[in-house]
């Protein structure tokens, strides 16, 4: 059974799935892939054999998530706004998955949205 902060936590998962499966257009599920990938890179869990590509890349990721100004940002809302997700809902998702305990759940229901057909 979950508990009722799991449920909170993967509201917007749950919601991100929904709208890839209503999605009538092709370019909005890339969109919301695009967003889902990035938390993907944004959440990999750290090695102490990583390359230093890896470590640049995950926090590329965060930043991306959360630059509030410039390109970036701009980039990020663009991004959101052709997925169909709201730009502020989408960083506040991605600053609770990242601080969450269940990072492993969550990267597996986002693998299982990735491979949805």
């Amino acid at each position: 059974m979950k508990d009722h902060q799991q449920d909170k936590d993967t509201f917007l998962l749950l919601e991100l799935e929904e709208v890839q499966e209503k999605v009538a257009t092709p370019e909005r599920v890339l969109f919301l892939s695009v967003l889902l990938q990035a938390l993907l890179d944004a959440t990999k869990p750290e090695t102490s054999v990583e390359p230093e590509e890896e470590k640049l890349a995950r926090k590329s990721a965060q930043a991306w998530f959360f630059a509030s100004i410039g390109v970036t940002a701009k980039d990020f809302e663009e991004v959101c706004d052709l997925a169909g997700i709201e730009p502020v809902r989408m960083r506040t998702f991605a600053f609770k998955v990242l601080k969450s305990k269940e990072i492993k759940y969550v990267r597996r229901r986002i693998n299982t949205v990735l491979s949805y057909k």
